[in-house]
């Protein structure tokens, strides 16, 4: 296994909403394909993994529930996960700091379910997307007991449940740490391996 890891900065691996940051498409149309060209390896859905913690869980998970085609698993750590209410409410100096440059500057309330939100909303997109097409992926989603992201990662758990979409599920002692974080990717990378077995 190689283990590739790009610096996504501050584009939380995604296109913007105003097309300035177009790190999805980077990553899709020349990041990947470039390494698959460099590296003696098989290029192929059924060896190709992806994880990532906090905001390169929100970009890892999005790109699986996005790509189906492309992974065989994602593991995504103190991914974060907000439903539609957080959003909503998150406080505007907040939004207008972080969460503005992605899905659209000055936006209050309602306003911000906008369609670049929903387009990367994973709880929005396990909603909507067909069962079959969900389950071309295996999910190993972990996530702290005092990590404030804990509840977006219980919702998409009880999500996938209730849609009936297969996934390891872990909830741990801890918080937004690297000490969870380093206990948490052996055991991500060893399900990672594991998917890989034909």
């Amino acid at each position: 296994m190689i283990i590739v890891m790009p610096d996504g900065g501050v584009s939380w691996y995604m296109n913007s909403y105003d097309g300035k940051e177009k790190y999805e498409d980077f990553f899709m149309k020349e990041f990947m394909p470039n390494i698959e060209k460099m590296y003696k390896i098989k290029a192929q859905k059924k060896y190709r993994g992806i994880a990532g913690l906090s905001m390169g869980g929100f970009g890892s998970l999005n790109y699986a529930l996005k790509y189906p085609e492309l992974f065989a698993a994602v593991a995504p750590l103190s991914a974060a996960i907000w439903d539609d209410n957080a959003i909503e409410t998150t406080p505007t100096a907040n939004w207008d700091r972080t969460l503005g440059q992605l899905f659209g500057k000055e936006l209050k309330g309602k306003e911000r379910l906008s369609t670049a939100w929903y387009d990367n909303s994973a709880l929005k997109m396990v909603e909507t997307k067909s069962a079959d097409d969900l389950k071309k992926v295996k999910y190993w989603i972990d996530c702290g007991d005092d990590d404030f992201l804990t509840k977006g990662n219980c919702l998409l758990h009880i999500a996938m449940t209730e849609k009936k979409i297969p996934h390891e599920f872990r909830v741990r002692d801890g918080g937004h740490t690297w000490d969870y974080w380093r206990t948490g990717i052996i055991p991500a990378l060893e399900f990672i391996g594991k998917s890989f077995h034909q």
